[in-house]
């Protein structure tokens, strides 16, 4: 009897993780897995698959497998996948699936064959037991053509592909298919529903306003699929939500069309059981440790499950003196601060400063809150989750990362990020050990392909794709500098290069950093804004002060620690770091 890679999978947990549910009524199908391709793709394209689950409320665990065709090489699974091998994704843990899509690309070979090629994939949802099923529903094989300079199949076409449903609180993924038969510019806009907020738009496209994204240059589409995220609102009514957007990708003129090819709506339906996932909440996060003078920030998440008020006090060490609460915050006395009015929090995240005194004594201090979150009466609790203490520790020599920097805060949805030196241990899994994220990748600019790091360098600089929806911080202690070491050095190739930055201190600009590639590049690009989806500024190398927007002379384009950067190279040449 052959035994499927999923059943290897879930192994003995399976067959002893038997529980007894409550029954749900009304379950509106039975737990699947569908999978969604492009129609069509040429060698050397990127392609994203995506896995759409319909989950009844019955499933305890998430067991899902999809393999691509032999000799396609899989990347950047969503929701913590993990990589089985080079085609093959796998996501498996012992709880219900909590997202409705994920999704991974697929790096199709230069060399592809033409022709029909077919994805295997099987899951397990069901409730106790072992109850593995192939992924049969949507799409199975994707059609591989010739790319431009053979005969077209098709005019140039723009097709959006949205999930089936989605609940009020998500955040989805939109498609944007793109059928080019020779066309010489790109011109696309998509709208969704009002109070939807989009973000993320690749291939460098651009947010017109909260609710549109759109995408122009004057060549020809270089890629056949965009994408960008939507955030519904938790208090979107239960329905069908239409999208809008047109394109122009005809060769001259303008010839302007609706999008009206796959999918036009999405259906907005209940979440499951309609019961919120977690009770009111607020948790404190603190530096691990710190030293007498220094000012710490604190940072309380709250989780609201529909609470119709905000009552959160916080109070510090005796003489300890806070400051700076954000939000709505106010100061009650020298060390606690306090938040309240009659509305549930808008905010999953408040903040607030507190400087230690010159004098306190080396060892562990306690803090202590407490909230009313609540819907009607009062219900007061103590905040016990997160972190209750920090240690104060004696200052270090000179050289050691403790209070000398600050740390890197990784925002939520994308970021891009560096190192500002050789670490002591650069590993991936030790440096964002305490870091819940999504992606990590880096782009090699002398294979043209994204690889997955494992190991942090410096004058590199790393996408990652936070899966929080507060800042997450990689502390100083994680970023413990490798003594002795020698100052960095990378090769730039051709084309664009992912560079980080070097000085965990200073901010310098670009005509200094970029000194030792002077004659080689001509643009950089950065930094990258994680709340906008967009770059801050472009610096054009040879030029001075502000020349329009955000375009700037490398006089005035500022480089800072932790900041990842584009920079464009017109031949191979060796940057220096300091």
């Amino acid at each position: 009897m052959k035994i499927s890679k999923i059943t290897k999978l879930l192994g003995i947990f399976s067959l002893v993780c038997l529980v007894t549910l409550s029954m749900i009524s009304a379950a509106a199908a039975a737990p699947d897995v569908c999978r969604t391709l492009p129609d069509t793709a040429i060698p050397g394209d990127t392609i994203t698959v995506i896995l759409d689950i319909t989950d009844d409320g019955t499933a305890d665990k998430t067991g899902i497998l999809d393999s691509v065709p032999a000799g396609w090489v899989v990347g950047n699974p969503s929701e913590s996948g993990s990589i089985q091998n080079a085609n093959t994704v796998f996501w498996f843990n012992t709880n219900a699936p909590t997202v409705t899509q994920l999704t991974y690309t697929v790096d199709i070979p230069d060399d592809a064959t033409l022709g029909q090629y077919t994805f295997v994939g099987e899951f397990d949802l069901v409730t106790g037991g072992l109850d593995t099923n192939p992924i049969v529903c949507d799409d199975m094989t994707i059609n591989v053509v010739a790319g431009s300079g053979g005969e077209p199949a098709d005019e140039p076409d723009v097709c959006r592909v949205l999930p089936d449903t989605a609940i009020p609180g998500d955040t989805i993924t939109v498609i944007l298919e793109i059928t080019d038969d020779g066309a010489d510019k790109t011109a696309i806009l998509d709208s969704v529903p009002a109070g939807w907020v989009v973000g993320n738009p690749s291939e460098s496209g651009s947010i017109q306003n909260a609710n549109t994204v759109f995408w122009f240059n004057t060549n020809a589409p270089t890629v056949t699929q965009l994408t960008y995220t939507v955030d519904i609102p938790d208090d979107a009514t239960l329905g069908q939500y239409t999208f809008v957007g047109e394109f122009d990708l005809v060769t001259g003129g303008l010839d302007t069309n609706p999008i009206v090819c796959d999918d036009m709506t999405i259906n907005v339906v209940a979440g499951s059981g309609g019961e919120p996932a977690d009770e009111p909440d607020v948790c404190r996060v603190l530096p691990d440790t710190a030293i007498p003078g220094e000012t710490i920030t604190v940072i309380l998440e709250i989780t609201d499950d529909g609470a119709d008020k905000t009552a959160i006090t916080d109070a510090v060490p005796a003489d300890w003196v806070v400051s700076d609460p954000s939000w709505v915050g106010s100061i009650a006395d020298a060390n606690t601060v306090f938040w309240f009015n009659t509305n549930a929090p808008t905010v999953t995240q408040v903040t607030y400063n507190v400087t230690i005194p010159d004098d306190a004594t080396l060892g562990p201090y306690t803090f202590v809150g407490e909230f009313d979150l609540a819907t009607g009466g009062l219900d007061t609790n103590l905040i016990d989750c997160g972190d209750m203490q920090i240690e104060v520790v004696e200052p270090c020599d000179p050289g050691c990362p403790v209070g000398d920097f600050d740390p890197i805060v990784i925002e939520p949805c994308w970021n891009f990020m560096s190192v500002p030196f050789a670490l002591n241990n650069s590993s991936v899994e030790f440096v964002l050990a305490d870091i819940d994220y999504k992606t990590l990748a880096y782009w090699n600019t002398s294979g043209a392909i994204w690889e997955i790091p494992t190991e942090f360098e410096p004058l590199k600089a790393y996408w990652i794709e936070s899966n929080e929806s507060v800042d997450q911080m990689i502390s100083t202690e994680i970023l413990d500098p490798l003594t002795p070491s020698v100052p960095p050095m990378m090769t730039v190739y051709p084309g664009w290069n992912a560079i980080g930055y070097t000085d965990s201190m200073a901010i310098l600009p670009a005509e200094l950093m970029l000194g030792s590639i002077d004659e080689s590049y001509m643009i950089v690009i950065g930094p990258y804004d994680s709340a906008t989806g967009m770059y801050e500024q472009v610096g054009h190398n040879g030029e001075t002060g502000v020349i329009s927007g955000v375009h700037v002379g490398t006089d005035i384009f500022d480089m800072g620690p932790y900041e990842g950067f584009w920079v464009y190279v017109t031949q191979e040449d060796t940057l220096a770091g300091f």
